[in-house]
């Protein structure tokens, strides 16, 4: 067996409950990409081998777009990627001309809920306890079973492609199947967000409203681990579920970190923001990176004629937009938002958005639009007024613009909170605290002079990040590069481990090698580039693990249960290699086989 990766938890042993690669299919590397960065952290530089990538993300467009220019980043180096995301995304996603998969879950209706709970993860109201929170697992459930599919099975509305078998899984938290899928499978996992998932004393978890000052740094991080116990205690009976049921894995417990499994066994992580405006936190440890703001390439976008002559006919206006939030009464906001411009005394671009703004009709000093790429618009406005979503608050600070964050639930407070302490713009202001009198203060706060040199020196670092080449580095550098080269071809992929031989092998050079019948029953098997120990975890303090579980009622675990296993049924046939090809190959295998024979005499025989 292949030396295991770096990235494994300490301790860890090879857990094989790994699905064989039934539908894999050997591709020869498109050229492949090389990380010479790498030997800067220890990592053996040279040729990253041409993988096939998932990329899983839940949320809303703004958590998706980022990951747009990523995922043509990895492409461009020679990789398969595959975007998988909610079904509303697919036009969005192809249009870039990316692999589509749908993950279950509409994202309309989790805005909603998020609106209506305030962001929070149990409800407060009754009504809303009784009736949403059954319909929210139901849905859960449903991403957690399409994160499965996304990794293994072709696109169901695209019954002529190609198959498919991830070897690699880059994912934003809310995905949930992130890390139980990387188990199943054996392959390298990178959680990338838009906002902060790793405990730190430095700030509160954004969906945590944590505002006492005193021992801030044990209340922020105690802010995280209150998330992740809440998050379990209401997901973990799916998430088990879909471990035993889909994936032939076994359950995983309290003491088994079940609440905290992606901060226990170190899983790297990416943070899309950038360090000028919040800098990583002194105690994540290495194994996490701040990439930078992505933004998505230039857009072609062609305005039309009442939007060109309202922008011609005065000064720059104040955008106001709440992108992919919803509003529990439209006419209501609309008309609040176009006293509040007036009374500011300026001109107003107004976004439609999921709140469905601008059902009245709009006066001379505001123009209404639709979906207008913010790349387009923002360096024509003098300042913004959002819902402080990370992608919106990316967009506007990189083009210079003062800033107005009204948060209606979850992140949105932090990354208001973090642009009011950078003096690019007021306090936030929530939803429910919005008139026409707090828009026109917060509006003539964007525009004063200073805070407008804050915002455009702000501004000049954030474009001066090159986030999404950063993010692809970042993964390139975690990767298990050791484990997943082929040892006769380090430009393609390994795929089975030979004991005999003693070598990983990808399709193509184990077909050769074995084709001889003094080596045809050589063992072999399907490689895992990572042991993701999660069951085996190292415990929670067992006093506290008892006592929670005395309390909960909940009995000692059953048996482990034996995985299942499919036979690999991925071949490359000897025949359809060319004189040439098996030629190098096998003086590649022979010179292997002298070394090792030079390295260690008593150990003949591989040949």
């Amino acid at each position: 067996m292949a030396d295991r990766p770096e990235i494994r938890a300490p301790g860890a042993r090879a857990n094989h409950a790994t699905y064989a690669r039934r539908h894999a299919h050997e591709r020869e590397p498109q050229s492949p990409s090389r990380y010479d960065e790498t030997a800067a952290h220890g990592v053996e530089p040279g040729p990253v081998p041409s993988l096939t990538i998932v990329i899983l993300v839940v949320g809303s467009r703004g958590d998706v777009q980022p990951f747009i220019p990523i995922a043509r980043r990895l492409a461009q180096d020679g990789h398969r990627v595959r975007l998988a995301t909610h079904a509303v995304f697919r036009e969005f996603v192809e249009s870039h001309g990316i692999e589509f998969f749908p993950l279950a879950g509409d994202p309309r209706e989790l805005m909603d809920y998020m609106v209506m709970t305030g962001g929070h993860l149990v409800p407060h109201h009754l009504g809303q306890l009784v009736e949403q929170v059954p319909r929210k697992r139901e849905v859960m459930a449903e991403i957690l079973a399409s994160t499965w599919a996304a990794c293994t099975e072709s696109d169901p509305a695209r019954p002529a492609a190609s198959p498919y078998l991830a070897n690699a899984v880059i994912a934003n938290p809310p995905s949930l199947g992130h890390i139980h899928v990387a188990e199943a499978l054996g392959v390298p996992l990178h959680i990338m967000f838009t906002m902060p998932w790793s405990p730190t004393g430095a700030f509160p978890h954004p969906f945590t409203h944590v505002t006492s000052a005193g021992h801030a740094g044990l209340r922020n991080r105690l802010s995280f681990e209150a998330f992740d116990w809440l998050t379990w205690l209401g997901l973990a009976d799916l998430v088990n579920d879909f471990r035993e049921q889909s994936l032939g894995l076994e359950p995983i417990h309290l003491r088994d970190h079940g609440a905290s499994v992606l901060h226990e066994l170190a899983v790297p992580h990416a943070y899309l923001w950038s360090p000028s405006l919040l800098a990583k936190p002194s105690d994540w440890g290495p194994h996490i990176d701040v990439t930078g703001f992505v933004f998505p390439d230039e857009t072609r976008f062609q305005p039309s004629s009442a939007l060109r002559e309202f922008l011609a006919a005065g000064d720059p206006p104040v955008y106001v937009g709440f992108g992919s939030c919803t509003a529990t009464d439209p006419i209501a906001l609309t008309t609040t938002i176009f006293d509040g411009l007036e009374r500011a005394g300026v001109r107003g671009l107004v976004s439609r958005g999921w709140a469905k703004l601008g059902i009245a009709s709009a006066p001379k000093h505001v123009h209404l639009v639709d979906d207008v790429p913010h790349d387009w618009l923002f360096p024509r406005c003098t300042a913004v007024c959002h819902h402080g979503g990370a992608g919106t608050t990316a967009a506007g600070l990189r083009n210079g613009l003062p800033t107005m964050v009204v948060p209606f639930f979850g992140d949105q407070y932090f990354w208001g909170r973090i642009v009011a302490d950078a003096g690019a713009g007021p306090e936030p202001v929530p939803i429910d605290a919005l008139t026409a009198e707090t828009l026109a203060d917060g509006i003539a706060f964007t525009l004063q002079p200073e805070v407008r040199a804050r915002a455009v020196a702000l501004g000049e670092k954030v474009r001066a990040q090159p986030g999404a080449q950063q993010a692809v580095a970042a993964f390139y550098k975690r990767l298990p590069l050791a484990g997943m080269r082929c040892s006769l071809d380090t430009t393609h992929l390994a795929r089975r481990s030979c004991h005999e031989c003693r070598l990983s092998l990808c399709g193509l050079c184990d077909a050769v090698i074995h084709e001889d019948r003094a080596r045809a029953l050589h063992r072999r098997e399907c490689l895992e580039y990572v042991a993701w120990n999660v069951t085996g975890s190292p415990s929670v303090a067992e006093w506290l693990e008892g006592t929670i579980e005395k309390t909960l009622g909940i009995d000692d675990p059953p048996e482990p249960r034996k995985p299942l296993r499919i036979r690999d049924e991925e071949h490359v046939s000897p025949s359809a290699v060319d004189d040439a090809t098996r030629a190098r190959i096998l003086a590649r295998f022979e010179s292997a086989v002298q070394i090792r024979v030079s390295a260690s005499p008593v150990e003949g025989g591989l040949s």
